[in-house]
């Protein structure tokens, strides 16, 4: 009788208890969208409309979609990145797991007696519960960062797709664009050798001077070295483009021969959807919920502790009565754990927690400010490379006609080779720059989407 009433007033100081502190009301979490005011457009100018999704289909390539989902499959840093959503996940779990009581199972046997004879034996065995009354929701805010562990992993995972997506476009342009470089260093070569057959033609005509033939000797050997550095350059860059796709890299992959064309200008959306589309922000935020319920945590763990505990079992004297038990008893107790003295460990716990609470609220408002920056950057860079492009085309083309008037007159001995070699050097590095500008104007296309959230893939283009 004295067990029963003793279970029945701890169980109503716990239940006044619970009572008293349900009308204590949390901290609420920061607004962390208010933290940054987006403006109401982009300062850059841009296309309006509504992001659309399925970006990589609109450069035309087939090859590159292949390549992006090759990535997909097999980069190891994805992986790496999935890996880190399980172990979120896990330790989320684990983090609830403390919600549910702990039932265990307790064998025992004793033995007693002297040296001369056997006295007693006792065995026992019995079912112990034990479960934390979650009054100041301690684990509550524990399950809490978990849940934003997950979040903020998955976010990471949707972010390393996305940026991996970009690395295999712009490393497949690249790729592309260092192939067109070393084309065009041996286009160059193959006009020099055609250009010498001319000067020796020439000279044993006696219409073309040793000087001409040390110039165009001269501009050989400095082709014929860039025609080695061009190809070194394609190869490392086709290597960098196969480590992305999980490949050895052993340069082996064949690239197209010519850039894709700039699709037209892609709609930006508004600053304010920016937000809630792009994973890295997306990420940041529910650190930022991880940070708020881990600091709650800590000051939770700063009160006391309540525990209930039971158990249900039996004993006996005879160790056949663990299958025909004798004896049976149980209990229920209430135990409260207040620390008093621990050198201030627990009261730094909560100072710790504020501060890594504050960090994630500062790092949150610099990577919002980063994300406008990249788009800003990207719409304004955008419009000024189609003006270069274009000019540069231009040039390319009055260039080469320049060239080739020049090569004709310099035949027919009305001016010489000097004139035609100079014009031949500005021709290749014109189209060097126009080749340069044309894989900027791409690489800075996929930023933009990038820099947007898009989604890279569309209907019927693997999963995203």
């Amino acid at each position: 009788m004295r067990r029963d009433t003793a279970g029945r007033v701890s169980l109503a100081l716990l239940g006044a208890g619970v009572l008293w502190l349900a009308g204590c009301a949390s901290t609420p979490a920061p607004e962390v969208n208010a933290v940054v005011a987006p403006p109401a457009q982009w300062a850059a100018g841009a296309q309006g409309g509504t992001v659309q999704g399925g970006w990589i289909a609109g450069f035309g390539d087939p090859v590159l979609l292949q390549l992006v989902n090759e990535a997909l499959a097999h980069n190891h840093d994805l992986k790496a990145a999935a890996a880190a959503v399980a172990q979120a996940q896990a330790e989320a779990r684990k983090a609830a797991s403390a919600q549910v009581p702990m039932v265990g199972v307790n064998v025992g046997a004793q033995r007693a007696g002297d040296t001369e004879s056997f006295v007693q034996s006792d065995t026992g065995v019995s079912l112990g519960i034990a479960w934390e009354a979650d009054v100041w929701g301690r684990i509550r805010a524990g399950v809490s960062a978990g849940k934003a562990g997950v979040e903020a992993a998955r976010a990471d995972y949707a972010a390393a797709r996305q940026s991996l997506a970009a690395q295999v476009s712009k490393a497949w342009f690249q790729a592309i664009e260092a192939q067109q470089q070393h084309t065009l260093a041996e286009e160059s070569l193959d006009n020099l050798h055609e250009t010498l057959r001319i000067v020796r033609a020439q000279q044993r005509e006696g219409l073309a001077s040793g000087l001409d033939l040390h110039l165009v000797q001269t501009d050989l050997g400095e082709t014929e070295a860039r025609v080695q550095e061009t190809a070194t350059a394609q190869h490392d860059a086709v290597r960098s483009l196969e480590l992305l796709l999980g490949r050895y890299p052993a340069a082996e992959l064949k690239v197209a021969t010519g850039l894709p064309a700039m699709p037209d200008a892609a709609p930006a959306g508004q600053p304010a959807e920016l937000l809630a589309r792009r994973p890295d922000l997306r990420a940041a935020e529910a650190r930022v919920a991880a940070a708020f319920a881990l600091a709650q945590q800590a000051r939770a763990a700063r009160l006391p502790r309540i525990s209930l505990t039971s158990a249900a079992g039996t004993a006996s004297t005879a160790l056949q009565a663990l299958v025909l038990p004798v004896d049976s008893f149980w209990y229920v107790g209430l135990n409260l754990f207040q620390p008093l003295i621990d050198g201030g460990r627990l009261k730094a716990d909560v100072k710790v927690a504020d501060a890594k609470q504050q960090a994630a609220l500062e790092q949150y408002a610099g990577r919002v400010l980063q994300a406008f920056n990249e788009v800003e950057h990207s719409l304004d860079a955008e419009s000024g490379l189609r003006r270069r492009s274009a000019s540069l085309r231009q040039a390319a083309a009055e260039a080469t006609q320049a060239w080739q008037l020049a090569m004709h007159r310099y035949r027919a001995g009305e001016a010489g080779l000097l004139d035609a070699l100079q014009l031949h050097q500005r021709l290749l590095g014109i189209r060097q720059s126009l080749y340069r500008v044309e894989l900027l104007a791409l690489t800075g296309r996929v930023n933009l989407h990038l820099a947007l959230g898009g989604e890279f893939q569309g209907a019927g283009q693997g999963t995203d």
